[in-house]
């Protein structure tokens, strides 16, 4: 597989490199940061694998297509998920970055319990947003909110929020 370089339309001809990028991180679990944490407090690694934008994106700001996990170290709620990314230069080496993307999940999908909240279904939506700080031109740093739930297409929708921070390689 090729990983090829895009960049946003509008940003300046020095923008970042918007090819393959791998990114690994450690997220708050539920955070209670939000609301009360209701699932363990052990923290989560999230690793996501960014792909170039195809050129039949580019009608929709160039979007990444993506797979990642956020996997609980304390048995807690995990999840798979594979969608599309954008990325938005700030300057100054800043940007924004966004997702959204379909998710599956092991956590509790018909009650509330003392370990998991009540995600109503097994699929769900999940979303990222990070503001990050390229340190060089392979090397970028974020904090990042996600956020998985259903939109109420399902009996429950307990949804959970993860807070962290995470690091990106692109090639």
């Amino acid at each position: 597989m090729t990983l090829g370089t895009a960049t946003l339309p509008g940003n300046s001809a020095d923008a970042r490199p918007l090819g393959g990028e791998m990114r690994i991180g450690v997220m708050d679990h539920d955070t209670g940061l939000i609301r009360k944490r209701l699932e363990t407090d052990s923290p989560d690694i999230n690793a996501e694998v960014l792909f170039a934008s195809p050129k039949i994106l580019d009608w929709a700001w160039s979007p990444r297509p993506l797979v990642g996990a956020t996997i609980n170290t304390g048995g807690g709620t995990s999840l798979g998920y594979a969608g599309l990314g954008w990325n938005f230069d700030l300057g100054n080496n800043f940007f924004f970055d966004a997702s959204v993307a379909g998710a599956i999940h092991n956590g509790e999908t018909d009650k509330v319990t003392t370990s998991s909240r009540d995600y109503g279904c097994r699929l769900q939506f999940h979303e990222t947003v990070s503001l990050g700080y390229d340190v060089n031109e392979h090397h970028s740093l974020m904090a990042t909110f996600e956020h998985m739930s259903n939109a109420y297409l399902c009996d429950s929708n307990d949804g959970m929020n993860n807070i962290g921070v995470r690091y990106g390689y692109r090639f």
